[in-house]
């Protein structure tokens, strides 16, 4: 055989597989920015916070993703997105959002990493574009969840020793600020997205036990277990959510071998969500939220609220957003404050509202901007605020601007 032919048939061998294998998997890279400029009013009782503008982001992320094809239907995946702030400040990290490795086929999708957790994800078809916690469109969230947790594990607890009730020695612990929060991105986390069942779809995830290393001799054993039921078909879509936080000690209570000192216990959300289109148009969603914390071994707190949304796309690129949100007044036998929800009183109640409403113009596919107004009420015993300054009791926060949204 020619030389100049044998050496071109070997080159062809050699790079065949390569070929092949470059076809079987994709990257891409995009992402999203958001930009909103606005006024912020705290309206604290006594004048508490100040009054101000306030420019930044919200939820931007820059994300890279790519898939391999297997065989035999299977499917390699990986995700990393990261925080894409246009202000350099929030010192996220990097694939502090959705970010994960998994397997994917007919079977469904099995992933670990840092992910949106069920009762999340089920929240989400509720919310529509409102964002859950940002001060100008969002802030149902914080009232039904007690706010937003992204990128965070189970909660790391500081172990020493320190005296507990009866006088023995036990382990102290101290909870991280945003661990009891329903509304997660759950870090270190193994998760299973089942496919579409004629419209019905499950999900579940489990926390890892990682942070049981640094526990010591806590009795307490901190782990997430998520669950979830969707049913979606045409214009309608259901969804229930389910999420238990195990051993997380909501109250900040002492625990240690004493009889009297808190050995663990449960902290869970239902959340229960129903979506409808009319005519293409119009689409009305709502949200009963129902939480429950085992705050000590003999007290606990309740917590229920609800939200509804509405979004009218009027004509055109014109849309038309209204958001309401309230929560009770906290009910249970504890006296303790568990993250933003403080026991009620007969003289002062803990329940608050929020309510929002914004004006869209699309000015393609993928850029929109919008005017906004958002207010949170506060009942006379609570002080929920817009995540911008700190509230007093009572106090009305509200924030009026304008946004750009772009994604990429």
């Amino acid at each position: 055989m020619n030389k100049k032919l044998m050496a071109l048939a070997v080159a062809s061998a050699i790079a065949a597989p390569t070929v092949a294998m470059a076809q079987s998997s994709t990257v891409q890279i995009g992402g999203s920015l958001t930009v909103m400029y606005y006024l912020h009013d705290p309206k604290n009782p006594g004048g508490a916070g100040k009054k101000g503008d306030i420019m930044e982001g919200s939820e931007p992320e820059m994300f890279i993703r790519g898939e391999e094809k297997l065989g035999g239907g299977l499917s390699a995946w990986f995700q990393c997105a990261s925080s894409f702030d246009l202000w350099g400040a929030t010192g996220d990290g990097f694939c502090t959002r959705n970010s994960a490795l998994g397997f994917k086929g007919n079977w469904g999708n099995l992933f670990f990493g840092n992910w949106d957790q069920p009762q999340k994800l089920v929240y989400n078809q509720a919310r529509g574009a409102f964002s859950g916690t940002n001060a100008l469109y969002g802030g149902t969230a914080n009232l039904l969840f007690g706010g937003s947790a992204s990128g965070v594990a189970n909660p790391v607890q500081t172990i020493g020793t320190s005296p507990v009730a009866g006088g023995a020695t036990g382990a102290s612990t101290t909870m991280s600020a945003n661990a009891e929060r329903f509304y997660r991105r759950q870090a270190r986390s193994l998760n299973y997205h089942s496919p579409s069942w004629g419209g019905f779809n499950v999900k579940g995830s489990f926390s890892s036990g990682t942070e049981h290393t640094g526990l010591g001799t806590s009795p307490l054993n901190p782990r997430l277990f998520g669950l979830s039921g969707e049913y979606s078909s045409g214009p309608l879509y259901v969804g229930l959510g389910y999420e238990l936080h195990q051993d997380w000690n909501p109250g900040n209570a002492t625990v240690g071998t004493a009889a009297t000192a808190y050995n663990g216990g449960d902290d869970t959300n239902w959340s229960l969500v129903a979506v409808y289109t009319f005519g293409g148009n119009i689409r009305l969603s709502g949200v009963y939220s129902k939480s429950e914390y085992d705050v000590t071994n003999s007290t606990n707190m309740d917590v229920n609220g609800y939200a509804v949304y509405l979004d009218w796309r009027v004509a055109g690129p014109h849309t038309v957003r209204f958001q309401f949100g309230q929560v009770d007044d906290p009910s249970g036998s504890t006296t303790v404050t568990v993250g933003p929800y403080i026991p009620g009183t007969s003289a002062l109640d803990g329940g608050a509202k929020v309510f929002g409403v914004n004006y869209e113009y699309a000015f393609s596919k993928r850029t929109a901007g919008l005017i906004g107004y958002n207010v949170v009420d506060n009942d006379a015993g609570a002080k929920f605020s817009l995540g911008k300054s700190a509230a007093t009791l009572g106090g009305k926060q509200q924030a009026m601007g304008i946004a750009v949204k772009h994604r990429f």
